[in-house]
């Protein structure tokens, strides 16, 4: 039983080390099917979701109420994914989103660009100045995506458990690495790392159903879940707002006690 989640760079061969892995153990290899379900959840076709993971953001959609409300969307359904046992799961925020989980083995896979423009151009039948385009435009969107949602560095080696350089480690020696973690100790689960998952796929739901309430879209509150119970903390303006918002949180499946810490801001009189 385990957890792995990639992020790679495009022509690193981490996808290709993703689906080995998850051959060879018999798990499940989840990808698009976030985009696929996140896409049911609200008004944006799995394609414009793609470009919300994998573009950088412009200006405007930066400041956008709806770029959270989309990010809640997929993150929910990463972490859903994420309850079950024997799963890898390529890309969609997963390694960030699975930080501090103790059986969640967290990989990034990379090479040099001129390997991985090499790798593109022989694969996709394009040539050279188009492969290393491809490859820089979707670098740039994840990392403006990590930044934005995560206030992180994407190449931060910090960040994960093991990195891969597939310049000289191919994929059968990457699938060794990566179980090697996977088989040892220190990232088995227990009882505790499995309801860290549940928590955090709790509290996503909350906030993905605050997010998606047409009054409180604006509403950006710190949710958190032990067990069932979930505390919510942040500014409220006006007793209607804090009602609406308990009414949301009480309203989501799993949500058994609500724990309100809301401050109420009145609005200045003009």
């Amino acid at each position: 039983m385990g957890l792995a989640a990639f992020t790679r760079e495009l022509g690193s061969l981490g996808t290709f080390i993703a689906e080995e892995l998850a051959r060879r153990r018999g798990w499940r290899f989840v990808r698009r099917e976030i985009l696929e379900e996140a896409a049911r959840m609200g008004p944006l076709t799995e394609d414009e979701l793609t470009r919300l993971v994998e573009s950088p953001p412009g200006l405007w959609e930066r400041l956008s109420l709806p770029a959270r409300r989309h990010f809640y969307h997929v993150a929910a359904r990463v972490l859903e994914y994420a309850q079950g046992d024997d799963v890898v799961i390529l890309g969609r925020w997963s390694t960030m989103l699975l930080r501090g989980v103790r059986h969640a083995v967290r990989v990034r896979v990379c090479a040099p660009l001129d390997l991985r423009v090499e790798r593109l151009a022989d694969r996709l039948g394009v040539s050279r100045p188009e492969a290393r385009a491809l490859a820089e435009r979707y670098d740039q969107g994840v990392r403006a995506r990590i930044r934005q949602f995560f206030d992180v560095e994407w190449e931060d080696s910090d960040l994960y458990d093991l990195v891969i350089n597939t310049e000289r480690v191919g994929v059968e020696r990457g699938c060794e690495l990566v179980e090697r973690l996977l088989d040892s100790p220190e990232f088995q689960p227990d009882e505790a790392s499995r309801q860290e998952v549940r928590d955090r796929a709790l509290a996503l739901r909350v906030q993905e159903s605050l997010k998606s309430d047409e009054r409180l879209g604006h509403v950006d509150l710190h949710v958190t879940a032990r067990g069932g119970t979930v505390v919510l903390q942040g500014v409220v303006f006006g007793p209607e707002e804090r009602r609406a918002v308990l009414e949301v949180v009480g309203a989501v499946s799993g949500v058994a006690q609500v724990e309100d810490r809301l401050t109420v801001a009145r609005m200045p009189i003009r």
